[in-house]
């Protein structure tokens, strides 16, 4: 309990994985609402300007699924770097971290 305290053990990075998961969670989400609303405004387009709602749907539905496509991929892409990029920080302050034990222990030698 004393090194959590101190800040001697870190505990973010046993959090990562969880973090990545939630994040592609929202990322999915957000790539499921773009489908919905450039569905749904493609349709309402073509209502309005008295063209069929099934042109504006299939319209809709094609670039809806292409654009929510692209959004979840890019959002996954990004929270998996962002992940790695976080995890790699904690390694090299494992790595400077063994380096200074071992430097003081062998010259202390």
């Amino acid at each position: 309990m004393k090194s959590l305290l101190t800040f001697d053990t870190l505990i973010t990075p046993k959090f990562i994985k969880f973090f990545f998961y939630v994040g592609v969670f929202f990322c999915m989400l957000t790539g499921f609402g773009t489908f919905i609303s450039i569905l749904l405004g493609c349709i309402n387009g073509a209502q309005m300007s008295g063209s069929s709602s099934a042109m504006g749907a299939i319209l809709g539905l094609i670039l809806g699924v292409i654009a929510g496509t692209i959004v979840t991929l890019v959002g996954i892409v990004l929270a998996r770097v962002s992940s790695e990029l976080t995890l790699v920080i904690f390694m090299i302050r494992d790595e400077l971290a063994w380096q200074r034990e071992n430097t003081t222990k062998s010259s202390l030698s």
